[in-house]
């Protein structure tokens, strides 16, 4: 008799425990930008790096988030869809879960060649490391190596200087 009287909230604990709550919609501003599924720290959606640059940014990143616990991952785009470049990137790292969930220290660098623009979006755990300011002049650092269409050399740049920034050396 004991058992049953405890079988049954037992049994809806074990019910609702094993349910998820619902994930949170997305905001309105991420409506728009295309779902990119992201593969690795390199995602080249628009094809603009040789199998070896992807490689060789790839070990980099790798690199940087052992020495510095933190993700930062790369994604290139043909078409923006209209979006932003910022909200583009944001809306990207958040879906893709880029950096520690409870640090909220991803980084994401977004290039859409097509449309000439770039991006960087920086977690909440990082805005004070690597500012917008700061975020801004890395992307001018790498425009020149961008309008040589040497995209990988462009990025090398830009990861160097993130990562000096937020605490990597090299």
């Amino acid at each position: 008799m004991r058992f049953s009287a405890f079988a049954a909230p037992l049994a809806i604990l074990m019910i609702a425990g094993g349910c998820k709550a619902a994930p949170a919609p997305e905001s309105a501003v991420c409506m728009g930008v295309p779902k990119i599924a992201l593969q690795g720290r390199i995602t080249d959606s628009a094809n603009i790096l040789s199998a070896e640059g992807e490689q060789q940014l790839s070990q980099r990143l790798a690199a940087y988030e052992q020495r510095t616990t933190h993700q930062m991952a790369v994604a290139t785009t043909s078409a923006l869809n209209g979006a932003d470049p910022m909200e583009f990137a944001t809306c990207l790292g958040r879906r893709s879960g880029i950096g520690n969930a409870g640090r909220d220290d991803g980084i994401l660098i977004l290039i859409a060649p097509n449309e000439r623009q770039s991006s960087i979006a920086v977690g909440y755990g990082l805005e004070k490391a690597l500012t917008d300011v700061e975020a801004k002049a890395v992307i001018k650092d790498m425009i020149p190596s961008f309008q040589k269409s040497d995209y990988a050399s462009g990025l090398r740049i830009g990861i160097d200087a993130i990562a000096a920034q937020t605490g990597d050396s090299k």
